[in-house]
Order: structure tokens, then sequence, then C-alpha cells
């Protein structure tokens, strides 16, 4: 199987903000319950890295139902996508855990820090395998694939840390397509990573993203089916140089 990315090149890191409305949908109507946002900027831990911090959280009229507040972070090369460290802090109702990872590259480990409030708290050692990235570094890699040289369904392999193990999953390209974000139509790539089942998401592909088709590669629209309905979030802004 060949997987096609962009050559890497040696470049400063990019700075970049995205801004998504969250929608949920329990039925036929889709409602505005969220707002996600990514920053991406040199990482301030490690010299040459890229920092990228993602934070979710429903809106104030949506807490009643289920208050979210979510953040992740990764520092990684840019070169490679690999990470040196990465965090998941979830606040979801009443489910409350934070995730820590370091990569030490010269023992071939992670080590996982992992706390679920108020239940346990337990460090774990996980064997590296080559190419693992987290769940910030695998999406900006994803960017970088090369999809005009894709076929439509054709899986492109990857690797990523999940809570204390390392799985071993693919994204499926899908093609392309035209949607819908502010108001006009754009080109976009499409494709559906595979989920590993957990306590919001399905398994399965139960994702897709749509890419712009452009240099910046902007993520415009991510629709995916969770255990109660589907959410999807739209992109509103964009600020940045990617390239």
């Amino acid at each position: 199987m060949l997987v096609f990315f962009r050559p890497a090149q040696a470049k400063n890191p990019p700075v970049e903000e995205l801004t998504y409305s969250g929608y949920y949908n329990w039925g036929i109507v889709w409602m505005r319950a969220g707002v996600v946002k990514f920053t991406v900027s040199a990482s301030e831990k490690y010299p040459g890295a890229v920092k990228i911090k993602a934070t979710g959280s429903s809106l104030p009229s949506w807490d009643w139902m289920f208050k979210l507040r979510d953040t992740l972070e990764s520092h990684y090369n840019p070169a490679t996508f690999l990470p040196y460290e990465s965090a998941r802090m979830s606040h979801e109702g009443n489910y409350h855990k934070t995730f820590y990872y370091n990569w030490d590259y010269s023992k071939g480990v992670v080590y996982a820090d992992i706390h679920r409030i108020g239940k346990y708290r337990r460090r774990d050692t996980i064997p590296l395998l080559p190419e693992t990235c987290d769940m910030l570094s695998v999406a900006w890699k994803a960017r970088e694939l090369e999809f005009e040289k894709l076929t439509p369904q054709q899986l492109i392999p990857i690797k990523i840390v999940l809570d204390d193990k390392i799985y071993e999953l693919y994204v499926r390209y899908l093609g392309t397509d035209r949607v819908k974000v502010g108001g006009k139509r754009r080109d976009a790539y499409v494709f559906s990573p595979l989920l590993v089942e957990g306590d919001v998401f399905k398994g399965g592909e139960g994702m897709k993203v749509w890419v712009s088709m452009d240099e910046k590669r902007i993520p415009l629209m991510v629709e995916a089916k969770i255990l109660v309905g589907s959410v999807k979030a739209i992109l509103d802004t964009f600020s940045g140089e990617y390239k």
C-alpha cells in the first residue's frame, strides 16, 4: 500500500487560529450546542517544535443537559509530526479524566499519567511503535497528504496513543465533495478516520472530515456519530499561515 505525503520542508512553525461552531443532532434538527477552537504556534517548551491547543465547550444554554469542557494539547516535530508530549483534559458531564504523555525516543517508550478524578490515578509505560502520533499531531499530519495522488477508498495507516495503549488504525480517503461553509460552497477533499469506541464516539468509520482543496488544507467541517445522536463542527473563522 502506497502512502503519499507532501515532502517535509524546513519551515518556521505555523501560526493559525481556527474556530468552529459545534452542532448536535438527535432526530432531524441540527442545533448549535458548542464552540471548538484550535490555536497553533511555536512551542514554548521545545525549540523548533509546534504547539497545538484545542478547546471544546458546550454553550451555557446546553450545560444543563451535558456540560462539556475539553482541552487537548500537543508539542510535536513539524518535520515528522512525531510528538514530544501531549495532554488531554476531559470534563464531560460527571466524567472527569486527564491524560498526560511524554515520548522518550531514546528508550522507545511513552510515559502515561492517567487520572480519573475522584477514582484512581495510574502511571503506565507504553512500548513505542514507529510513527506513533497523538490525537492532534495525527490530524495535522493528515493535512499533508497528497490527496490528488490518492484513489477513492484508499487506506492510509496511522498509529495513535489513546488511553494506555497504541492503536494501529487507518484513514480512508473518500474522494472530493462540495461543502457549504460560511454561506458558500467550497471544494474539499473528504476522508474518514477509523475511530476507537469510547465514552463519546462510536467505533468504526463514523466520522467524516472535509478539508479545503487548496494549499492551506483547512479542515472545513467534521461530522461524527456519537453514542446518542450525531455531532458536527463547521468552520467559522480562520486566520494565520499554514505553509
